[in-house]
């Protein structure tokens, strides 16, 4: 049950809460300015690698989580999130900064510099096209082929007679009708994903990101250990309900259309909807994530085991920190930070380390692209390897 209770912990409050918050953030943006927000962003592709680069140096993990939505929508390059993977320290970064400021601002700026120049190239060389990892690359193509263009008046009458018809049916729509178009005629699925379901999910949410921000603050409060607490109970009913809200929103939403994505841009309610079947299966996959991890590290021998290999000498330990960032989550990069604080581990070794790990971003990456989630582990190994030999003979 500990072993629950923890992956329910780490895996709703200290991630999700934080996943669900950007991806209810940004599409609520670019709800209410009709997909112009992912637009803007998505036009400025020159700059995207620098973008990703600077949202990663942000400590903590939540800025390359904020970017993986807009990734998913075809937004950024892959280049993008490759900078972004490459720039972030995760958590370690507020470990380093409380010891040595100094470093910290050596090991960033390396770190950004590093993101940038390989996000640049694997977009100047087209690597994400050439592995079918640039999401909006056959969109484009497709829309350059035929393009239609109306008078602005037309468009407008065209937009408006639209929307108000839609607004119109959805109005008019039984549970039965809206379950029967999805391809399920279950009363049950509609209830738990457009009506109640879906505002509790938020609400636990909503509740569960305060607490963890509240919690982990500095700031001292007269409720502090009642809050810690809670946690717990917290991140149990989020976990239940995200696995819960997984199943019936897949149920549901089988037979998905085009009109179902369109309706997010025009109906706030389908947005919520389809927001929080994003977010309960990021999450519900990064439990079951976690859980395996656990189970394996014990199986081989606990934290133990990975301290005994870092602590390998000579070159070889820049290529076992290097190796260990391909581990998901900061929990290995925090043990391999707190091992070079102590003078037993080289500088080289934790460079490799910071580089080629993704934090906590390459779950919710994982969990909605596989495939460009298994390359970055690939892609930011090489400059890993190759920056942490460096520094490894330099320093």
């Amino acid at each position: 049950m500990e072993l629950i209770f923890r992956a329910s912990e780490e895996s709703f409050l200290h991630i999700g809460t934080m996943i669900g918050f950007f991806i209810l953030l940004f599409e609520y943006f670019n709800h209410i300015t009709s997909g112009k927000f992912s637009k803007t962003i998505a036009k400025h592709r020159k700059l995207q690698p620098l973008f990703g680069a600077l949202m990663g140096a942000i400590p903590g993990c939540g800025g390359t989580i904020a970017l993986v939505p807009l990734y998913m929508k075809g937004s950024l390059s892959y280049g993008t999130i490759l900078s972004s993977l490459i720039a972030s320290l995760g958590d370690a970064a507020f470990v380093l900064m409380s010891s040595d400021i100094k470093l910290f601002l050596y090991i960033t700026i390396l770190l950004v510099i590093t993101g940038v120049v390989t996000g640049y190239l694997v977009d100047v060389f087209k690597i994400g096209e050439k592995l079918h990892l640039d999401i909006n690359k056959g969109y484009n193509r497709l829309s350059r082929r035929k393009k239609i263009v109306l008078p602005k008046s037309a468009l407008r009458k065209s937009a408006l007679s639209k929307s108000v018809l839609r607004r119109k049916k959805e109005t008019f729509k039984t549970a039965e009708q809206v379950a029967h178009e999805h391809g399920n005629i279950s009363k049950l699925a509609y209830v738990l994903t457009h009506s109640i379901g879906y505002k509790l999910y938020i609400a636990v949410l909503l509740i569960g990101f305060i607490f963890m921000t509240i919690a982990h603050s500095s700031i001292e409060l007269p409720f502090g250990d009642t809050i810690h607490e809670m946690e717990e109970i917290i991140a149990v009913c989020g976990i239940g309900l995200s696995i819960i809200y997984t199943v019936f929103f897949n149920k549901f939403f089988k037979d998905e259309s085009v009109h179902d994505a369109k309706n997010k841009k025009i109906s706030l309610r389908e947005m919520l909807v389809h927001s929080t079947g994003q977010i309960s299966f990021v999450i519900s996959w990064i439990f079951i994530a976690y859980i395996l991890y656990d189970i394996l590290i014990f199986t081989l021998g606990g934290d133990a085991f990975l301290v005994n290999l870092v602590l390998a000498s000579g070159i070889i330990s820049v290529i076992i920190g290097a190796a260990l960032g391909l581990i998901p989550g900061c929990g290995i990069q925090i043990l391999l930070m707190s091992l070079y604080l102590k003078g037993n581990v080289p500088l080289g070794a934790l460079v490799a380390n910071a580089i080629s790990q993704d934090g906590d971003a390459l779950f919710p990456l994982l969990a909605m692209n596989k495939k460009a989630a298994l390359w970055s582990m690939v892609l930011t190994t090489i400059p890993a390897l190759i920056l942490g030999i460096v520094v490894y003979y330099i320093f």
